[in-house]
């Protein structure tokens, strides 16, 4: 099996659990957790309308319905109280009739008899408006009875009151109305609203399967004035779906709601009085008018016959004040009738939702799990889409799927639980290796390898500029000569140790160890301009110097008999950089004449007694306050052109009255004025007895001078000396 294929079988296996455990959060009610998540979506599903009304793509309220109010404006206009007297709908009613309208729907429960049979004081309390009796209240019910039963297109509302867990008492209209209605439980409906746990209203039941011993109150109000308007047989099934003529619904739906309160055509109830009263009744012509409360508050009823406040939470409870009990009515009937209401996928779909969701999150984590901020990037693009996707089918299919669950409860979690996964265990010995691979580079290396794709990092180089470091303890086959292996091997390690963390701290990548010595190189991978890798490599070779004196004062006081010393060549010139060796054992190193060169130039110290030796390459990138000393032009094994080359010398170890005689002397050599240039090298002997550089110069001219007055001086003699041995 292949590493891909493990890959996409582990986060397969850990998608399969959280999909399992997102279902069973989702569908299994559990305690806290279940209602915690559904209670996010139903808020989520709020911002689906709201957004949809930001957008101005809320659809086109109904124009077959039209609501008639009962507000404060109409009372203080009609000068009576509410409740108002029966004939006060009896009026109406008759009018409406008239007007040919198609339906009347009175969101009202009349289950007490009329006002006009007890004293009614007004709104303030004080007065008394008429001294009544129950004759004048039960002729007050015959005249609204009568206006019922002649035009037969009026839906009263009933409700049920829960008396306990299992008992409930029926509310229904007194027995005038209902005999008016012939007793026909069509024009009957239950206005009862439906609750979320938030206690917003999203859905509405039509029918109420819990009432049927009671089939007055075992159906909605909208349910019954839908069957009415449309005329069509009505069927409830064996799972209580309705079979509504050639249209199944569902027995509870979601609400499709037109935009915030008031959307709806309303007209108050006294202005629709006072149409009625001009003969303006064109408006009302086969529409469905719906007659009941709105911005009525209990407070004003002295008789407390508002059984609630008739104000609802709903979706747009954000923007706008909240819906009156007639207008919620109305949206459910016009969603009944229109066919318009949101239509919630079953609990099949949402699971395989969830796992066709699930699946893709897999595919695409298993296949970039290994880059954890790609793949965390790549799960937020799957969230949105699908977020988008479900804003789309709510907008233009009035298809509600899980609004957001579905990323936070399955693609978020399989991405987290396979990070955890990749990071504990796939990665565990990938980190280990890291770690000792940042031992070996310094980080601002390690980072510029770690970001190369693969492409990068197979075999193969690329031709770059870069300065090589070479060094090499002084007299190391002697130094292993006199002492036991396990201290030099001790001594090899602290020395590699605190020399790699000088290279590393100046920015340079270990290319390898070779036996004692140690090649570093400064512009790959990371490149740097070239003045910056001379000046890091040579400040770094003289922290080197330093680092290693420290050294040999610890190891003095361990009885070690001899000082360690090293010598440094430093080159910059182009070399192919990349990773080179076998498909199975690679290595990222630099190869070339530049990296030949700096090796040389360490091995051509011991002819000059330095302990660093530039070339000119590196020399004539360096920073002004680097203090050099020319010290001759070589010819090194394997080049053909000469090199000229240059010692670094510490500022603490800088003599200016050495380095002017030096310089005066090598001007006169290369001259073949060697007379002179002995004097200058004589000079500098003088200021310096230890600089070995000065008496080679000075043997080596005096030599030339000989031969020069033998006349066996060759004429195309060139001041440049051939290096021998490496």
């Amino acid at each position: 099996m292949s590493k891909q294929q493990n890959l996409f079988l582990r986060t397969f296996s850990y998608s399969s659990l959280i999909i399992l455990i997102s279902l069973l959060w989702y569908f299994a009610n559990i305690p806290l957790i279940s209602n915690y998540l559904h209670d996010i979506e139903l808020k989520t599903y709020d911002l689906l309308f709201i957004s949809r009304h930001d957008l101005n793509l809320d659809p086109n309220p109904p124009k077959n319905v039209l609501i008639v109010g009962i507000d404060a404006g109409s009372i203080n206009k009609v000068g009576v109280p509410w409740p108002w007297p029966r004939q006060f709908h009896a009026s109406l009613v008759e009018a409406l009739t008239q007007a040919k309208v198609k339906l009347i729907l009175f969101d009202i429960i009349f289950d007490t008899i009329s006002p006009l049979s007890a004293q009614t004081e007004d709104i303030s309390g004080t007065e008394t408006i008429a001294k009544t009796s129950f004759d004048a209240g039960k002729e007050d019910d015959n005249i609204f009875a009568q206006s019922i039963k002649s035009a037969m297109n009026v839906i009263l509302a009933c409700e049920a009151e829960p008396l306990s867990k299992s008992k409930y008492q029926a509310i229904l209209p007194i027995n005038t109305y209902i005999k008016a209605l012939n007793n026909d439980i069509r024009f009957l409906g239950n206005s009862s609203v439906t609750y979320d746990n938030d206690n917003f209203v999203r859905r509405a039941k039509l029918i109420y399967p819990e009432f049927y011993k009671d089939q007055a109150i075992a159906g909605s109000i909208a349910f019954r004035a839908a069957q009415q308007y449309s005329n069509v047989k009505v069927k409830v099934l064996n799972d209580n779906s309705i079979e509504f003529g050639e249209r199944k619904i569902p027995k509870e739906l979601l609400i499709n709601f037109y935009g915030p309160s008031e959307t709806i055509t309303t007209i108050p109830y006294w202005k629709a009085l006072e149409l009625i009263s001009k003969g303006e009744t064109s408006i009302f012509k086969n529409k469905m008018i719906l007659i009941g409360r709105t911005k009525l508050r209990a407070s004003i009823d002295p008789f407390k016959s508002v059984r609630s406040p008739d104000s609802f939470p709903t979706p747009y409870a954000a923007l706008t004040p909240n819906f009156s009990g007639v207008e919620l009515q109305a949206t459910i009937l016009s969603n009944l009738i229109d066919n318009s209401f949101i239509i919630k996928t079953n609990n099949f779909l949402v699971c395989l939702i969830f796992l066709i969701v699930g699946l893709i999150s897999s595919f695409f984590i298993s296949k970039f799990r290994q880059r954890l901020v790609l793949c965390f990037y790549i799960c937020l693009l799957l969230s949105l889409l699908y977020v988008c996707i479900a804003f789309l089918l709510f907008l233009f299919f009035r298809i509600l799927i899980p609004p957001t669950y579905t990323t936070y409860g399955v693609i978020l979690p399989v991405y987290f639980i396979n990070l955890l996964d990749q990071y504990f265990i796939v990665d565990k010995a990938r980190r280990r290796q890291a770690k000792i691979f940042r031992q070996l580079v310094p980080s601002q290396v390690a980072d510029e390898i770690e970001r190369m794709d693969q492409d990068q990092l197979a075999l193969g180089g690329s031709k770059k500029e870069i300065t090589v470091l070479f060094t090499d303890i002084k007299n190391f086959t002697g130094l292993c000569e006199r002492n036991t292996p396990e201290t030099i091997v001790n001594i090899l390690n602290e020395f590699f140790t605190e020399m790699v963390k000088v290279i590393h701290k100046h920015n340079g990548l270990v290319d390898k160890f070779i036996g004692d010595a140690i090649m570093a190189i400064w512009g790959s991978p990371k490149v740097l301009e070239k003045e910056i890798q001379a000046n890091l490599a040579t400040t770094c070779a003289l922290s080197m110097i330093r680092e290693l004196n420290g050294l040999n004062q610890m190891w003095e006081r361990m009885n070690l008999n001899e000082a360690l010393n090293i010598r440094i060549g430093i080159n910059t010139d182009y070399a192919i950089t990349g990773n080179i060796g076998s498909i199975q054992r690679m290595q990222f190193s630099a190869v070339g004449d530049g990296v030949n060169v700096a090796s040389r130039l360490e091995a051509v110290n011991k002819v000059y007694g330095t302990s660093i030796l530039l070339s000119g390459n590196t020399a004539n990138l360096l920073n002004k306050d680097q203090m050099l000393r020319a010290i001759d032009t070589v010819l090194v094994p394997g080049k053909d052109t000469p090199l000229e080359i240059f010692e670094l010398l510490d500022p603490k170890d800088y003599t200016p009255e050495l380095i002017a005689n030096y310089s005066l002397a090598l001007n006169c050599y290369r001259n073949k004025n060697f007379e002179e240039a002995i004097k200058y090298w004589q000079t500098c002997i003088k200021i310096d007895k230890k600089d070995k550089a000065s008496q080679v110069m000075l043997e080596r001219t005096l030599r030339f001078k000989q031969q020069q007055l033998n006349s066996k001086l060759q004429d195309d003699w060139q001041p440049i000396w051939i290096v021998e041995n490496k």
